[in-house]
């Protein structure tokens, strides 16, 4: 694969999760959010099982040392991702698929902030983009004063999850096969949102081909291929260059939003879109100083 090729199937990648806002917002007007999370993380954990015995043959048997450490990450990172998705999927219910496409595109920016906390150090640069990411966030999300619509609040929250998420994966994916290591943390977050499910007294039985529709879009395409053509893509694409390409997201979900739902954002809004993506642009030419630089670079 070239790179020129890579870089589209990362295109292709970011326009599917972009796109995919658009099915999390018309799933939750008849179904509810914990048991959509679990069923469709669960479906594509089991589309992901295929391709993890296709290469087996390429997979090391692990030591014990690195099972246990396998079972230990990915409950970790599967944890993080199930609070992640559950506050953007009840977020995405009260604000409109193009705000939670360029809040959650945040992540990019708070990762630096999170990243403080493990040891990181960055060039001052990084605190120009943040300002100018967050004065965006302002104006996208109509803040009056101190106040954020509960709907934006609940997928700011969300995309500081994903950046959590994000550090966990750089410290401890490197050590395993990313696929293996993706089918584990999906069925943690399935089994922690179908106990959510159970616990908030959720319709668990669905029936319904539309719910099923959404479920399958979500985990098949979304989720398992997005995932998928994301990993072989970056085996060419350099990270930075990729995160650069990832920020389109933001742009393919206001453009679905439009399309699908008729949403039409204001100049305040645009304003705060344009902000934003400078802000989450910027952020890519300021990584961590003292970052590793010896993790293996293309699967096994």
């Amino acid at each position: 694969m070239t790179l020129a090729q890579s870089n589209l199937l990362l295109l292709f990648t970011a326009a599917i999760w972009g796109g995919s806002f658009v099915i999390q917002k018309m799933a939750m007007d008849s179904m509810d959010p914990f048991i959509y999370n679990a069923l469709r993380f669960f479906v594509a954990g089991l589309c992901l099982i295929p391709i993890r015995y296709f290469r087996r043959g390429n997979i090391a048997i692990m030591k014990d040392s690195e099972n246990h450490h396998m079972l230990i990450s990915t409950f970790a990172a599967g944890t993080i991702m199930f609070i992640a998705v559950a506050f953007q999927q009840i977020g995405i219910k009260d604000t409109t698929v193009s705000n939670a496409g360029f809040i959650t595109g945040l992540y990019i920016v708070f990762v630096p902030i999170i990243g403080i906390f493990v040891g990181h150090r960055y060039k001052h640069g990084i605190w120009i983009a943040i300002a100018i990411a967050s004065i965006g966030l302002y104006f996208l999300s109509g803040m009056d004063g101190f106040y954020m619509k509960q709907g934006d609040l609940f997928i700011l929250i969300s995309a500081i999850c994903w950046a959590m998420h994000l550090i966990v994966i750089d410290h401890i994916s490197h050590r395993h096969h990313p696929v293996a290591f993706a089918i584990r943390q999906f069925f943690v977050c399935a089994a922690l949102s179908l106990i959510a499910a159970i616990v908030t007294d959720e319709k668990i039985i669905i029936t319904s081909t539309t719910e099923w529709s959404y479920i399958l879009a979500s985990g098949m395409v979304a989720i398992a291929m997005g995932y998928t053509f994301q990993i072989y893509g970056q085996k060419v694409t350099p990270p930075s260059q990729a995160a650069l390409i990832f920020n389109t997201e933001a742009v393919f979900a206001a453009a679905a939003g439009f399309y699908f739902l008729n949403e039409i954002l204001g100049p305040q809004a645009l304003i705060g879109c344009a902000l934003m993506l400078i802000g989450t642009v910027m952020a890519q030419f300021y990584p961590p100083l003292n970052h590793r630089t010896t993790e293996p670079k293309t699967l096994p």
